[in-house]
């Protein structure tokens, strides 16, 4: 049976001829190496702890925020903008995918390649209709004569070559959402991964030595030793059954039982061996810093200064020195590639997710904003996810707040100001009349 006859037996004959298993992992593209002597690639590099919690931590935290478009009015506000293809972008942006599960597979590309790559699919009047991302390992940056620049994308699995088969090999910069950091050439972002490939090797290094460790115990806690001269045979016995005895971590705390004079002699721990802990605790650190994301946002953790910063100032630190460049980037990017700053269209992620504190700070916030006429009752209702109450859109102040020189009603009061010379202030505020006698020459 050949492999097409099997798929068409796995399949059903609906399918025939077009399905194909897919591979649930990131493809081992573009490795490099390191000098600890492994190869660094996304795959390898995932499966890192701290790569991985860094790229899942900033990923996510970026996808949370949802997009918006807005239009700058007259009056300095600005309006909501919900008529626009890109805002049906926002919510499918493609076949398979939602917003959230687009923008973590394409943060998690800049953030290990520092490019991210989505092919932009159009309808027949030029209205972009999909994104479709693509793994940054499949794109090759081609330069013409005259200065243009294409995306030579190298297909992966049936269903690329099925939503890109009207793309030409080269797609034009125009079709491609390009999202990049750091450059040295204005067209391609200098790869994370590249950067950091020894300090990811490392950790990978130390990891392996550290499973090796608990597996074969390679650094033995005693020798056995005999008064008697072995024989080459017998040596390989006695280190068979030994190893078969207590070597890997199933067989922890089994009885030994020694023969023919075997002693057990205890060894200590060389200094080395206890720094080993010490320097994978150091990696850590070491690899987050590539990534920006202090520990405390990392599982498992700790402050970075525990006794100067609480954990909310560290989150807030978090988010305006990590997440807001992200979304700023963002905004930029979807503003430019989809001409929307031409129309004088604003992209801004609601990043007030991430800020979001208890319910007794909230609350709190809420008051004062609603005291200073900072926010509406209906505002702070809605942050709140509660319905609009009657009269609640108005702007409210405390009645013992009013301009200087006015009353509760922003008219004069009685006797406001200095009277010109020959008159005397009325009941009336603001008015006066003349002196009696005075012609008011």
């Amino acid at each position: 049976m050949g492999v097409l006859s099997a798929i068409r037996g796995a399949f059903g004959t609906k399918a025939a001829g077009s399905g194909a298993p897919t591979v649930l992992t990131i493809p081992p593209l573009g490795s490099m190496p390191s000098a600890s002597g492994v190869l660094v690639s996304q795959a390898t590099a995932m499966g890192v702890s701290t790569v991985y919690a860094c790229v899942n931590r900033r990923a996510k935290d970026v996808a949370r925020c949802k997009p918006r478009l807005f239009k700058p009015t007259a009056d300095g506000g600005r309006t909501l903008v919900t008529d626009h293809p890109v805002v049906k972008l926002f919510k499918r942006p493609n076949r398979r995918q939602t917003w959230f599960e687009f923008m973590m597979q394409m943060m998690g590309a800049k953030l290990l390649r520092s490019n991210a790559f989505a092919v932009i699919l159009r309808d027949h009047r030029g209205d972009p209709i999909e994104l479709i991302p693509i793994n940054p390992d499949c794109v090759v940056l081609l330069e013409s004569v005259d200065g243009q620049v294409f995306y030579q994308i190298n297909r992966l699995g049936l269903f690329q070559m099925s939503v890109l088969q009207g793309q030409p090999i080269a797609v034009p910069s125009e079709d491609v959402l390009h999202v990049m950091d750091m450059s040295f050439n204005l067209l391609a972002g200098v790869a994370t991964l590249g950067l950091a490939r020894d300090s990811i090797g490392l950790a990978m290094t130390q990891e392996q030595q550290a499973a090796r460790f608990a597996g074969n115990s390679t650094c033995p806690s005693g020798v056995l030793q005999t008064d008697k001269k072995l024989t080459s045979e017998s040596a390989a016995r006695l280190k068979a059954s030994w190893d078969g005895m207590v070597s890997g971590i199933q067989n922890v705390g089994r009885t030994a039982v020694l023969e023919d004079g075997l002693k057990w002699q205890q060894l200590q721990l060389k200094a080395t061996d206890l720094e080993f802990q010490n320097a994978r605790g150091f990696q850590i650190g070491d690899n987050a810093r590539f990534f920006d994301v202090p520990l405390s946002m990392i599982p498992g953790g700790m402050m970075t200064s525990p006794s100067k910063i609480t954990p909310a100032e560290e989150e807030q630190s978090y988010v305006n020195r990590t997440v807001m460049p992200d979304l700023d980037m963002w905004e930029q990017k979807i503003a430019r590639a989809f001409d929307l700053d031409l129309d004088d269209i604003e992209v801004d992620f609601d990043e007030t997710c991430l800020l979001r504190a208890d319910i007794t700070a909230r609350y709190n916030s809420y008051r004062v904003g609603v005291l200073t006429s900072i926010l509406t009752p209906n505002e702070a209702r809605a942050s709140e996810g509660l319905a609009p109450m009657e009269g609640g859109d108005k702007l409210l102040a405390p009645i013992n707040l009013a301009a200087l020189g006015s009353d509760a009603t922003g008219t004069a009061p009685d006797g406001a100001g200095r009277p010109e010379a020959g008159t005397l202030p009325t009941t009336e505020p603001g008015a006066t009349e003349p002196l009696a006698g005075d012609t008011g020459e």
